[in-house]
């Protein structure tokens, strides 16, 4: 059985991370380019990072990715890696101040031991989660500039999520207990970000 987070994994997001870094500074001379990080997602001892682009009008469109690839201990395992895209909606002044949109999310997870926000997959304590999620919904957020280049942002957004699981014992190699589709509603976008603007 091919484990989610094989080596091959870990390449391909170590390359997602590093397109999206060139990205931002290969096209650092246009305007209103930006580039963020995703302090909550520090705060869990995830990598992250994020490309925002400008749209024709008053609209961005952001690509971020989050990768946590290790575990905390020996019973206890917290890996995923997950891809956010939002198209966001500037009513007054691009990346300054109040925007909202519509986004989608996708990734994998292996987790066990843990408590999730929201009671999502409750019984992690004595079990282990493994597979896949794909989603979307509506955010809305607001963006304050700290200085020339630097603001500061945060965001919330509600949607659904499709969560396709196994359910092993707990640890490593638990024999399987169950698996399932958990079908959850609720907030499934969180962030306060640091965000360079070119």
């Amino acid at each position: 059985m091919t484990h989610i987070f094989s080596s091959i994994m870990y390449k391909k997001t170590i390359i997602l991370f590093s397109f999206l870094v060139v990205t931002g500074s290969l096209t650092s001379h246009a305007q209103h380019i930006a580039i963020n990080n995703n302090l909550l997602f520090d705060l869990m001892g995830s990598f992250s990072a994020g490309v925002e682009m400008p749209l024709p009008g008053s609209n961005t469109f952001e690509v971020y990715g989050s990768v946590r690839p290790w575990k905390r201990g020996e019973e206890e395992v917290h890996k995923h890696w997950t891809v956010q895209a939002q198209y966001r909606m500037w009513p007054c002044q691009v990346m300054n101040g109040f925007f909202w949109g519509p986004y989608a999310h996708g990734g994998q997870f292996n987790i066990s031991n843990e408590t999730l926000f929201f009671g999502l997959l409750k019984g992690l304590k004595p079990n282990r989660y493994e597979g896949w999620f794909l989603g979307g919904g509506i955010g809305a957020g607001y963006e304050y500039a700290l200085a020339k280049h630097w603001n500061l942002g945060a965001e919330i957004g509600v949607g659904y999520t499709y969560i396709n699981y196994k359910k092993y014992a707990c640890e490593v190699c638990g024999n399987l207990k169950d698996d399932g589709v958990y079908n959850y509603l609720g907030v499934s976008r969180l962030g306060l970000s640091i965000i360079y603007v070119f």
